[in-house]
């Protein structure tokens, strides 16, 4: 396979990027289409796809879905508002010296699990990671926000990269994970955090530089994944506030969730 690691721009990268994020969050979460249109569809003109493609066969491996900020709250903030957290964003992201209309939101992540195993499978992880903050660089985003299920949470950290609960924030159940916690990233900072943290990982996490993964600079640059957006009227409300905390996947569906994360 010929694989690369781009922002989603054409209607056909954008469209394997969703398959391999319904694929996953089904098979995880118990997510089924209707829920993905529920919880993704009103952003879904704000969303940006970072993803692996592998190129002869136009395949997404592994893809992360951002969500831009566009003078609106985005999705982790409008959730973590609500239930279960009840939090106070613009307090909790102050304390991480961001505002609540500049960060952008990484509000999937996911890795085909035909494709987690090995060092092939970690290098994919990475890549999204790297491709996530590349591009947010590049776009001067201050900063990420995202709601991430505590088993890939960890994942991230033994990579090194700089997630850290929004304060106050506990651990909750939400969308079909068992436990999530509402998290916040600096990306000014996150290179020398993730330097520090592990260097062994620096030249792939921070330069992209991978063994299998071809990186152009061209394919992160802020020119791609734009989506036409029309203005919304002065008085649209912002979409209603759920609780997440009582919605579960069938048995099978949590079985399979505790056994396959979503990334690895």
């Amino acid at each position: 396979m010929a694989l690369r690691l781009l922002v989603a721009h054409s209607p056909e990268e954008r469209d394997a990027a969703r398959r391999v994020e319904a694929r996953v969050f089904l098979q995880a979460f118990g997510n089924t289409p209707e829920v993905m249109e529920q919880e993704y569809g009103p952003y879904e003109a704000r969303s940006r796809f970072v993803v692996v493609i592998d190129d002869g066969s136009g395949a997404a491996l592994g893809t992360a879905r951002l969500i831009v900020a566009a003078g609106t709250p985005v999705k982790t903030l409008v959730d973590v508002a609500g239930e279960p957290w009840h939090l106070q964003v613009a307090d909790r992201l102050g304390a991480a010296g961001l505002a609540p209309w500049d960060v952008w939101d990484v509000a999937s992540l996911a890795v085909d699990p035909r494709y987690r195993a090995g060092a092939a499978g970690a290098e994919l992880s990475v890549a999204l990671c790297h491709g996530l903050w590349r591009y947010a660089r590049n776009c001067d985003v201050p900063g990420l926000v995202t709601i991430v299920d505590d088993r890939v949470r960890r994942l991230l950290r033994a990579m090194g990269v700089p997630w850290y609960p929004m304060t106050g924030a506990a651990s909750r159940p939400y969308l079909g994970s068992p436990a999530s916690t509402p998290c916040v990233l600096v990306a000014q900072t996150a290179e020398e955090k993730m330097s520090r943290a592990r260097p062994d990982l620096a030249p792939a996490l921070v330069h992209g530089r991978f063994r299998s993964i071809t990186v152009d600079p061209a394919d992160l640059a802020p020119s791609r994944g734009a989506v036409v957006q029309q203005a919304a009227p002065a008085d649209r409300p912002l979409p209603p506030r759920r609780d997440t905390t009582g919605w579960r996947p069938p048995a099978s569906r949590r079985e399979s969730a505790s056994a396959n994360p979503p990334v690895a």
